[in-house]
């Protein structure tokens, strides 16, 4: 059940990769800001829902919380400690709350190991490491456990991942990331790479174990109605920023930003008629390179309601109305 209490606080976060120039001597000429200035939090037990187009920051983002990529800027609170500050050893050990659902669940899993293994190898990490005491048999009770909850059966605990289905595939890497009873799951994109049908198991998976283990979600997709279907708050990305975020229910029903606007109006619809009626946005000119520097709003040079103040300062992320927050001047 989602709480009010704060599990993941993301304080103005910048993620900034160098672009060089040069063989011999190589000198930083740019930088892509894939991530420029994101601030959000998720609560306990909450699903919280990334969306938006290819290259806008979404998997950089989760890279950067996990603390697998390094941060330009900004910080990262996990249960309100700085998990930037942390050592090695702490940061080791604060990873046991937090682990990653990968996109593509073949060049996730090790094609040496058995699904056993891959499952059980995070226990045998860290029994090893001396921060959880657990034997053996336990560690193998546990991942046949975690098998069976995942919906695999545990006959085919000795077999490689190229003898798994994608769907199978996917289960394995989800199974991992359980077992070290984390209290916070970033789900890369777990069922792009999926079959549609393969899809709608993995997300009723995803909510039973959610359910059963009391987990919270940074859900990542570029799917609006698959996010619709899983997160019970969505945030909106562009260009490295947040440009709504809301219920799901309000982000469907009252879209605020004209970005926002744009995307839902792209997404198919069942009924032809409805469809027919609805006011299509199309949006002018390919997405900006994330490497120009800019001062103002992300998205003024695609947005037709653009004016002057637009181009010469940054809107921030405030709450327009309960619970729904907006960059934008318009509802100012």
């Amino acid at each position: 059940m989602e709480s009010n209490k704060i599990l993941l606080e993301v304080k103005e976060m910048k993620v900034h990769f160098p672009i060089e120039k040069g063989i011999v001597f190589k000198r930083t000429v740019g930088h892509i800001r894939a991530v420029d200035g994101l601030s959000f939090t998720v609560k306990e037990g909450e699903s919280l829902g990334l969306v938006g187009e290819s290259g806008c920051g979404k998997s950089t983002t989760a890279m950067a919380i996990a603390q697998l990529q390094p941060l330009t800027a900004g910080s990262v609170f996990f249960e309100g400690v700085d998990l930037t500050s942390l050592s090695k050893e702490e940061l080791r050990k604060a990873r046991m709350n937090f682990q990653i659902i990968f996109q593509d669940p073949f060049s996730s899993l090790d094609p040496r190991m058995t699904a056993i293994n891959i499952i059980s190898e995070p226990l045998h990490i860290f029994s090893k490491k001396g921060i959880i005491t657990i034997t053996d048999e336990e560690i193998e009770k546990k991942a046949l456990l975690l098998m069976e909850k995942c919906g695999l059966s545990t006959s085919f605990r000795d077999r490689y991942p190229h003898e798994f289905s994608g769907g199978q595939r996917q289960r394995i890497g989800i199974a991992r990331a359980l077992s070290l009873e984390p209290k916070l799951i970033l789900a890369d994109e777990p069922v792009s790479a999926l079959d549609v049908s393969i899809q709608s198991q993995i997300l009723n998976l995803l909510k039973d174990l959610q359910k059963e283990f009391n987990l919270t979600f940074l859900f990542i997709a570029h799917d609006l109605a698959v996010v619709e279907y899983f997160s019970s708050t969505i945030a909106v990305m562009y260009l490295g920023n947040i440009v709504e975020k809301t219920s799901s229910e309000l982000l469907y029903k009252t879209p605020l930003h004209p970005y926002t606007q744009a995307l839902l109006s792209a997404v198919p619809l069942p009924d032809p008629k409805i469809a027919a009626m609805r006011e299509r946005i199309i949006l002018k000119g390919d997405v900006p390179s994330p490497s120009k520097k800019r001062i103002g709003c992300p998205f003024v040079e695609r947005c037709s309601k653009a004016f002057e103040r637009c181009s010469i300062e940054k809107p921030q992320l405030k709450e327009i109305e309960k619970d729904h927050l907006v960059a934008c001047f318009l509802y100012e």
